[in-house]
């Protein structure tokens, strides 16, 4: 356990939960208050808890100024922090461990030093996005990649976080300067995922595809289409006119061409009309059920 105490350490106080944690930078590296630590992670004795966990090595009491004056302190360096992390039962345990190293470590690491000439080690941690702005990049990232193949969205996640950090000149995006957040949103909206992962479209513009689902429907609109027309020919129209001859005036001529469409349309897709008819999926139309002699009813009525 090493000791000096030829001057007062300078700490920069992060806060988890409203409590506080004390580090300190030796040897450009951070350390952690053993006392803050053991409080967070619910140990009742933080000798007993360094005695039992930590090593040695990993110790160093630091001449330090708090509000009470200048006392001497325990911290302990980053892997003996990981052992309490791990030895500890408490719930908040494995969410203090993301805490450190999603917003502590990348403020510090970012800074590279302590520096409080501009009163600024308060906000140190509020100049990175942090692990809130990383959720919220996240989801951006999630909502890119959520129209690609399952087999591939993992690749082109962590190809979207490659290209981010290359782009702000970070290691992790919660090093990100809290001031460039959109920035990064913008970026990773912008992203173009379908030109790196998905099949160049070879179509000619002005077509269109449909699944099997759109397909059947079309299929039944154009067979409904077919025996409207033709009940309307066969009585429904006539007794419109008798009724209300304003009224049929008006919308016969819209039978007309819905039939007319729909025959022209269904001229132009043999292959869609035949793959229902083959798999049973499609009913009789009204000229196949006049060939077989059934002009009374129609075999769905």
């Amino acid at each position: 356990m090493s000791n000096d105490s030829t001057a007062a350490q300078k700490v920069v106080p992060f806060n988890f939960d409203a409590q506080p944690v004390r580090t300190v930078l030796i040897n450009d590296q951070a350390w952690f208050c053993a006392t803050d630590v053991c409080r967070v992670l619910g140990y009742a004795n933080s000798r007993d808890a360094m005695s039992k966990h930590c090593r040695e090595k990993g110790v160093a009491k630091r001449d330090t100024l708090t509000s009470q004056g200048r006392q001497v302190l325990a911290f302990i360096d980053e892997g003996n922090l990981y052992r309490l992390i791990i030895k500890s039962r408490k719930e908040e345990a494995q969410r203090f461990e993301a805490w450190v190293c999603d917003e502590v470590l990348p403020a510090i690491r970012k800074h590279g030093r302590y520096d409080d000439s501009d009163g600024k080690m308060n906000t140190l941690v509020g100049q990175t996005i942090g692990t809130d702005g990383f959720h919220m990049l996240g989801a951006v990232v999630k909502g890119k990649v959520s129209s690609l193949p399952a087999a591939i969205q993992r690749r082109a996640t962590a190809k979207i976080w490659s290209q981010t950090h290359a782009a702000f000149g970070v290691r992790s995006a919660a090093d990100i300067p809290a001031d460039q957040l959109d920035a990064a949103r913008n970026f990773i909206a912008a992203y173009a995922v379908e030109g790196e992962w998905l099949p160049k479209d070879e179509r000619k513009p002005g077509t269109f595809v449909l699944d099997e689902f759109q397909a059947q429907n079309l299929n039944n609109l154009l067979h409904y289409t077919d025996w409207v027309n033709y009940r309307w020919k066969q009585g429904i129209g006539d007794a419109v006119k008798l009724l209300n001859p304003k009224f049929h005036a008006c919308t016969w001529e819209f039978f007309h061409d819905a039939h007319r469409i729909a025959q022209r349309l269904e001229r132009s897709l043999p292959e869609l009309i035949a793959f229902f008819k083959d798999q049973g999926r499609s009913g009789l139309r009204p000229h196949e059920c006049i060939a077989m002699g059934r002009l009374v009813r129609h075999p769905a009525d």
